[in-house]
């Protein structure tokens, strides 16, 4: 544990602060739960748009690999991803949450 306090509450209260480069380093040290990840993806999505398309895609790879979804959840997911960047970003993130 760090002098600030364990990983995953550091984590989450970058994630909640917008800070990237803190939630990326932190998220180096733990084994990110599938939802954890997809916070990162939102994150990217809000703050490094550069980043968003290669995590997006590894988050649906794990997705896909944990939790076996029929085809039509695989494409909903795909198509939410997709979309968070869009105005409708809100909308696919909760899309994204309710699949877990």
């Amino acid at each position: 544990m760090t002098p600030q306090g364990h990983p995953r509450t550091i984590y989450k209260r970058a994630i909640e602060r917008g800070n990237v480069m803190l939630a990326e380093t932190t998220a180096r040290e733990l084994r990110l739960s599938l939802e954890e990840a997809l916070q990162l993806v939102f994150l990217y999505a809000a703050h490094e748009p550069a980043k968003v398309e290669r995590a997006a895609v590894r988050w649906l790879a794990r997705y896909v690999d944990e939790h076996a979804p029929g085809l039509l959840q695989v494409l909903i997911a795909a198509a939410a991803l997709a979309e968070l960047r869009s105005d409708h970003g809100d909308a696919a993130g909760r899309i994204l949450l309710g699949l877990l």
